[in-house]
């Protein structure tokens, strides 16, 4: 502020000068000579210089506020538009990096499955298992971790999933999808049922010794699209939800960083036994 007025004070001081010369001195017009005679040039040359300068000074103070108040303006929406840039990049930033926690966890589990059917001289079943793990790690990674999918993608790469998990347990592993036709378009973040799928597997189908039906269902409720990861084996008590945690936790924060409040993932025990693990979204069919 004391820039601006200083600035304005020697810009009214400047124009006064360069007014006076002009007009009383150099090219007087009618009106100064009027004016001239009108006061007998009671008026000094410094008083009319100085009368000038203080009638210019609130001019170039006003124009000066102006631009000051435009320059913040500008820099105040530079600042908000950066601020947001980075909020953005955070978020994608986290998105990707709970995206990424998942496909090192499942690979080490499938690794593990793969050499116990080499070690148990099952080469036609670890061919099968390759060429399944082969597939779902093309697809998945083929995805932007921070973009939507359809339901029907999700679903499918699940459908791959469940395939490998298919030659682990070929004789306790039956699988069950329900997702009517007009939620199939429904957009969801790409491999969001994945850590519960894989929980359920985990501590549903490894911990039994009988058949475990896995029931993967989807269902539109107020303006929302409630996804349902079901098995109806024995629930053991350490291996719940204690024991998925970091993969019940990874859907909880994924949800978050993408829906905030709008979204939410809960998980416990049914009633007639087993496990249920779901997730409530937004329901939208835009492009995606």
């Amino acid at each position: 502020m004391r820039a601006t007025a200083l600035g304005a004070t020697l810009l009214s001081l400047l124009y006064a000068i360069i007014n006076y010369t002009v007009f009383y001195r150099i090219h007087p017009t009618a009106f100064t000579l009027a004016e001239l005679a009108r006061d007998g040039h009671a008026s000094t040359p410094w008083q009319l210089v100085v009368g000038g300068a203080i009638e210019w000074y609130f001019f170039f103070a006003a124009w000066s506020a102006l631009y000051l108040a435009l320059g913040y303006a500008q820099r105040a929406h530079a600042a908000e538009r950066a601020a947001l840039s980075a909020t953005a990049a955070a978020r994608d930033a986290q998105l990707r990096a709970l995206r990424y926690q998942i496909n090192p966890h499942f690979l080490f589990n499938a690794l593990n499955s793969l050499t116990a059917l080499v070690l148990r001289a099952q080469p036609e079943a670890a061919e099968r298992m390759i060429l399944n793990l082969s597939n779902f790690f093309r697809t998945s990674l083929a995805t932007d971790p921070v973009e939507d999918v359809p339901l029907a993608e999700e679903i499918r790469l699940q459908r791959l999933y469940l395939d490998i998990e298919a030659v682990r347990f070929p004789e306790r592993l039956r699988v069950k999808i329900d997702v009517p036709a007009e939620l199939e378009s429904v957009c969801v973040p790409t491999l969001i049922l994945q850590p519960l799928v894989e929980n359920a597997i985990e501590h549903g189908v490894a911990a039994s010794i009988a058949p475990v039906t896995l029931l993967i269902r989807a269902r539109a409720s107020s303006g929302a699209v409630l996804l349902l990861i079901e098995n109806d084996g024995a629930v053991v008590t350490d291996a719940g939800p204690r024991a998925g945690a970091v993969d019940l936790a990874n859907v909880r924060e994924r949800l978050a960083a993408r829906f905030g409040a709008a979204a939410e993932c809960s998980f416990g025990p049914r009633a007639t036994g087993g496990w249920r693990s779901a997730i409530r979204l937004p329901l939208t069919h835009h492009d995606c």
